[in-house]
């Protein structure tokens, strides 16, 4: 063993002549710990949350999405489409329709995106893993009335059940002028039967959204048989990748194909920038709880004087000397940095196993990344580091 990292070892765990060394030394080792472990912990709450937010939208967000690159709408007639459509690499095509409109149930309205969709759309999106009544199965018409599924909540705020008895009314606008005489003559009136509610639990989706056939749509906004805003895709996992980039060979520049990652690309931008500005506020008051290694440093360095002096004369340079209080001052903050991160680490694995902590009915949620451990690892290492190296170099400025 190193000489000089010997000596660190046995500074560090032999009695000071004042016991409050002793104390400042492990209040700085616990202060590096608990920030530690709170490091950890708060990466892997933040972790959690975002895997359950991703898990909620991948449960409605198709495996690609083709949109035109320029303006709202485009046809499935285009031959560009067509040659798309014949790909085999893909499990299911549904062509998609999302405008504006206004549902009235009874006496309650309210704006929604009203999105028109194929028959196959509970296939695209997995839709039995969302309904939390009812089903998006729009195949067995009601009494040849329409059906339709809408967010959980949606169907609160306008207090409409699953309800095959009492219609609700879709006021589509019409495409041509304004009447302003008469208001009421500027929109389609559809009625139709609220044939499942959905959970998604994105307030974009619950509160907003219904999901009924493309063709009643087509027929309440008086659109081309063609008419189309975007076009979802389900492919398996391991063939996202392969097929985006056929799809993006045929499309060339006039279409965009995107994944479920591109289709929330704002959210996880947002979750990464809060992710990470919250790691450097906790590395700050980490860095805070390591000024504390610089009082115990220097006070151990005031104490070992008389050894610095037998250092001397043994013949020891004073880079070396240097080096011994760096070490144990490295020493201290890699201490409290194990002891942090191994309660951290075991915070976390109880959390995900026993789910100890709820919110509400649900476990709250963590997720451990090993990415994050490491981060959390280097940086506390390094600010242990420079404290020591400052305190060495400040004492040796003095001297």
């Amino acid at each position: 063993m190193n000489y000089k990292l010997f000596i660190a070892i046995r500074y560090l765990f032999s009695k000071k002549r004042h016991n409050t060394i002793n104390l400042i030394t492990w209040v700085s080792m616990m202060g590096v710990a608990i920030g530690t472990m709170a490091l950890i912990v708060v990466l892997s709450v933040m972790n959690g949350f975002e895997s359950l937010v991703q898990n909620s939208f991948s449960a409605f967000d198709p495996s690609l999405k083709i949109l035109p690159c320029e303006g709202k709408a485009f046809s499935t007639q285009d031959s560009l489409i067509q040659k798309a459509k014949a790909l085999k690499t893909y499990t299911a095509w549904c062509e998609v329709i999302e405008q504006d409109g206004l549902v009235a149930f009874k006496d309650q309205q309210t704006p929604a995106i009203i999105k028109g969709v194929d028959y196959n759309y509970g296939t695209i999106i997995n839709s039995e893993t969302i309904m939390w009544d009812g089903t998006m199965e729009f195949d067995d018409a009601y009494n040849n009335q329409n059906l339709a599924a809408i967010g959980i909540g949606m169907a609160e705020r306008i207090n409409s059940g699953v309800d095959l008895l009492q219609p609700l009314t879709l006021y589509a606008p019409k495409n041509r002028k304004v009447n302003l005489a008469r208001p009421d003559a500027n929109f389609t009136q559809t009625t139709f039967y609220n044939n499942g509610i959905f959970c998604v639990m994105q307030p974009k989706y619950d509160d907003n959204l219904v999901v009924m056939p493309i063709n009643t749509v087509r027929k309440a906004y008086q659109l081309s048989d063609d008419y189309v805003t975007s076009i979802e895709i389900k492919c398996a996992t391991e063939k996202v990748k392969s097929t985006k980039k056929q799809l993006q060979t045929i499309l060339s520049e006039q279409y965009i194909i995107l994944d479920q990652y591109e289709q929330q690309a704002d959210f996880y931008r947002i979750t990464k920038i809060e992710k990470w500005t919250t790691f450097m506020i906790l590395c700050f008051i980490v860095m805070i709880a390591t000024f504390n290694i610089i009082g115990s440093l220097s006070m151990i360095i005031i104490e070992k004087k008389e050894d610095i002096a037998l250092f001397n004369s043994l013949g020891a340079t004073r880079r070396n000397i240097q080096k011994l209080f760096t070490i144990e001052g490295s020493l201290i903050s890699t201490l409290g940095m194990t002891i942090g991160a191994i309660l951290g680490i075991i915070l976390v694995l109880l959390q995900q196993q026993f789910g100890f902590i709820t919110t509400g009915t649900q476990i709250y949620p963590v997720e451990l990344q090993l990415f994050d451990v490491v981060a959390v690892i280097a940086i506390v290492l390094l600010m242990g580091f420079l404290s020591s190296l400052y305190t060495v170099k400040k004492m040796r400025n003095e001297e």
